[in-house]
């Protein structure tokens, strides 16, 4: 046997029956031996590179089960509206981002990240005049923090072609008194919106932001993402360009890590246009595979816009929100794609999307119960035991996010009230109904860049003081979600999840071991990544 590496004296957390262990072997891209630092030794040659960890922690590489990588990677070259407090100071960033760089006039000027909640000077949205204050010769696109909703200037609005008479089902563009667009664009309108922008991602565009945003997700041990790249920033999606921007990058040995595509065909015509073609899930190699079908069946919290079954608390004129879609059309395309092979995974944050995106799973699976599926369900924040409970009973499993579970409670009592919040974030219920959840990150849709810290995530869900303490997870299970339950939901569970003889090499090392008494989760950092046992990261 080749061992080409050597990982010895630590802490191995294995991720399989609870076992730990003290090193492990590789041998090209695969582990060939776990068990003791002698065992392991013993199979090593003078060419083998021996790691010694000296007591220091690894761990299964992580996998971070919902995100928007190409979207990551663009948000770094826009401008950065994290954290703006005002209108006026959102103005600012952006005119010293045209000045900076000598944007043209003409080009697209396009920024990522505002939270209209935290402004001092605008009670609501900016509008189209708001933004005409940077520029206008210049269309501008700044699209908020959630993704789910844009602002544009009245450049945009003309170069778009949007008027009053623009209607897109499934989104909304708000309207002046006089009837004409304001610039506030809405979910499915926001889509439809890139589309006209004719603003041209490149393959090699695709590429440099892929790997922008997968250097940072490295630092926090990120080895695998199930990435949805079509929702992005001024990019409408092209599977044909991405495929090939990934396929090169896998050529050039520039991927830093793997890859399982979520696929957006947001109508009933896309999807079945899409399956007409041979591609499948799982389909692929260890470096891209498809992943499964992408809907969206409501917008946000933040936004108005998750679908409730009962008016939003904080507006006194009433609303539920926006649902995508009818009844009878997400059960449509959820039957044709589970009998097309495909797995879906389907945005759900209010509790009327979620009992509609529930009803329709339950009523498929059970039509067709002979069919294997690990459907799943993005977000799943929002709902109620009776939900929770049928959820369990289809198999279905969750990605949610658990960073988000520190950050939006005081966002989410404010929307919907006190008593409403108590089903809300509800991890341990559905641990103990049986569901598997798994964590991601959703950059770029979070409210900071480091949003992908997996640690700080774990810490999030197990150190639960802020709200419903009695929903926290022990911190193995929030390990699970990671690992092994990530790997579940690809169908993966043979390759990666854990560290055990004849998976991938992929796999993390930290300053710390999680599971330790006493020990401060958010306080670990990631001082090592490998994948495919190649060092991609080392702090």
């Amino acid at each position: 046997m080749d061992v080409t590496l050597a990982v010895v004296n630590g802490q191995v957390i294995t991720m399989k029956d609870h076992q730990q262990a003290e090193a492990f072997a590789v041998c090209k891209d695969r582990i060939v031996k776990v068990g003791s630092t002698e065992e392991v030794l013993k199979l090593t040659n003078p060419m083998t590179k021996i790691i010694d960890l000296k007591g220091k922690t690894a761990l299964p590489g992580f996998i971070d089960t919902h995100l928007h990588i190409v979207g990551y990677g663009f948000a770094f070259e826009a401008v950065d509206l994290l954290g703006v407090k005002s209108m006026k100071e959102l103005v600012e960033r952006c005119k010293a981002y045209i000045a900076e760089k000598k944007v043209p006039e003409g080009t697209w000027v396009m920024g990522r990240g505002f939270d209209q909640n935290a402004f001092a000077d605008v009670e609501d949205f900016p509008t189209s005049k708001d933004l005409n204050a940077i520029s206008i010769k210049h269309p501008v696109l700044l699209i908020r923090t959630c993704g789910h909703i844009g602002i544009v200037n009245d450049k945009a609005l003309e170069v778009t072609g949007v008027d009053k008479e623009t209607f897109i089902r499934g989104g909304s563009f708000d309207q002046y008194t006089d009837g004409s667009p304001n610039g506030v664009i809405r979910e499915a309108s926001l889509e439809w919106f890139k589309q006209q922008m004719a603003y041209a991602r490149s393959v090699e565009d695709l590429k440099r932001a892929i790997t922008t945003g997968s250097k940072v997700l490295n630092q926090f041990g990120i080895t695998t993402i199930h990435t949805e790249d079509s929702y992005d920033l001024g990019y409408s999606g092209n599977l044909e360009n991405l495929h090939e921007a990934y396929k090169q990058l896998i050529i050039e040995g520039k991927l830093t890590q793997r890859i399982y595509q979520k696929i957006s065909l947001p109508r009933m015509e896309n999807l079945k246009a899409f399956l007409e073609g041979p591609l499948r899930t799982g389909m692929g190699n260890d470096y891209f595979r498809i992943g499964p079908v992408k809907l969206w069946a409501d917008g946000t919290i933040g936004a108005h816009t998750a679908f409730m079954l009962e008016d939003y608390s904080d507006l006194p004129e009433g609303g539920i929100g926006i649902a995508v879609y009818e009844n009878d059309e997400i059960r449509e395309m959820i039957e044709l794609t589970h009998r097309s092979g495909m797995q879906m995974c389907i945005h759900a944050i209010g509790d009327g999307a979620l009992k509609q995106v529930v009803d329709a799973y339950d009523e498929v699976i059970q039509k067709y119960s002979d069919i294997p599926h690990r459907h799943r369900i993005v977000h799943c924040q929002i709902g109620n035991d009776d939900l929770y409970k049928k959820l369990a009973k289809n198999g279905l499993n969750i990605n949610i996010q658990p960073m988000q579970t520190e950050t939006d409670y005081p966002l989410i009592e404010y929307r919907l009230g006190k008593e409403r919040i108590k089903r809300c974030h509800a991890w341990r219920s559905l641990i103990d109904y049986g569901v598997t959840i798994t964590g991601s990150s959703d950059v770029p849709c979070t409210n900071s860049f480091d949003a992908a810290d997996v640690f700080i995530g774990i810490d999030a869900v197990v150190n639960r003081t802020k709200w419903l303490p009695e929903e926290a997870v022990t911190a193995y299970e929030a390990l699970e979600m990671y690992t092994v339950n990530a790997a579940y939901a690809a169908f993966e569970e043979e390759v990666k999840g854990s560290l055990e003889e004849g998976k991938l090499a992929d796999f993390v090392i930290a300053t710390g071991n999680p599971l330790e008494e006493g020990i401060s989760i958010k306080d670990i950092k990631v001082e090592q990544t490998f994948v495919g046992g190649i060092k991609v990261y080392e702090a």
